[in-house]
């Protein structure tokens, strides 16, 4: 199986000494958020690593290079996209202040992208060895393949700057070993900070305009590209009858943020994403595979008449004719 790492970062590597021999069946795609790589990467410990700045991602997309975030983690998506060209079967995501908590990390993904949800049915038992108790009939228990992995958090949560505010000292334990299926026709909340999926997801897994342009410019809105990306990816999933599994692996978050910079960063987006989700869930899809449903969705969505919005829309269409 072919199993890509993508890591986005601004800082040291450090952080996979912990990890150990772990990812020994993966390759690793380093996405460095600046103009010129510089900083050092791992020499062992993957089957091979791969190491891009700025320079590759106008290497590859000329005037189009702007469709990829800058000073923001949803530049990852330049990595997601190199992966595929590789033939990734399986991409996995993390963030650079993220450390084990199982010895399994990869597997536990792995199984998850192998199970299916089952139909209008709710899983009480959430272990991941995903046993279904008393009374699930059993002709709908296998019915809906998970393409993506959500995998969890100790430590650190994924807050919003003002619910860290008000918790300035949350830390949670690790957590026993848990599994379940975001429910067909419900959102949720993606964090792509531990987050795998398979290669058929791919084209859903574009990181909407974040942090700031090519030129420097803010793009006017921040936080929100994993959050985004996650609906627009739900409303396609469901549509073609795809699913999402949520729990383990889990993985200790160790850096908090700042709640100030955050409150200021998530102020524009805050307000919009009120109503982000419904402007999407208000589409009806009519294609039939992930890149055409992208497609179908960046053309049929009600964006407001926003500079920003028109360029989101128009990076929407470029990434989805990467894989056509």
């Amino acid at each position: 199986m072919n199993i890509h790492l993508v890591i986005p970062t601004i800082r040291t590597l450090s952080f996979l000494t912990e990890w150990r021999t772990q990812f020994s069946d993966c390759h690793l795609l380093i996405v460095e958020d600046h103009q010129d790589k510089t900083i050092g990467t791992p020499k062992k410990g993957f089957k091979s690593v791969s190491h891009y700045s700025w320079q590759d991602i106008k290497k590859d997309f000329g005037d189009e290079e702007w469709i990829f975030s800058r000073q923001n983690a949803g530049i990852r998506s330049y990595g997601f996209w190199k992966a595929w060209k590789k033939g990734a079967d399986i991409i996995i995501t993390l963030d650079d202040d993220c450390y084990p908590v199982d010895s399994d990390f990869v597997m536990q993904h792995v199984r998850n992208l192998s199970l299916k949800a089952p139909e209008k049915w709710f899983g009480t038992f959430p272990h991941p060895d995903f046993m279904f108790t008393r009374g699930v009939p059993y002709t709908i228990r296998d019915m809906y393949p998970v393409v993506i992995s959500h995998g969890l958090w100790s430590r650190n949560l994924d807050l919003d700057g003002m619910t860290q505010k008000k918790h300035p000292n949350l830390n949670i334990v690790p957590y026993p070993p848990s599994l379940f299926f975001v429910p067909k026709g419900s959102y949720f909340p993606m964090c792509s900070m531990n987050l795998a999926f398979t290669r058929d997801a791919i084209p859903l897994m574009y990181f909407p305009l974040m942090g700031k342009d090519t030129e420097g410019t803010p793009w006017g809105f921040d936080r929100f590209d994993d959050i985004w990306a996650g609906i627009f990816a739900k409303k396609i999933l469901d549509h073609l009858g795809l699913s999402v599994a949520n729990g383990s692996p889990f993985v200790e978050h160790r850096k908090a943020s700042d709640a100030a910079s955050n409150i200021r960063k998530e102020r524009a987006g805050i307000k919009i994403n009120e109503s982000f989700w419904q402007w999407v869930d208000a589409v009806k899809l009519t294609q039939k595979t992930p890149v055409a449903c992208y497609r179908e969705l960046a053309h049929k969505i009600t964006f407001p008449q926003t500079q920003y919005f028109k360029k989101l829309r128009e990076a929407m269409y470029i990434w989805s004719q990467l894989f056509v």
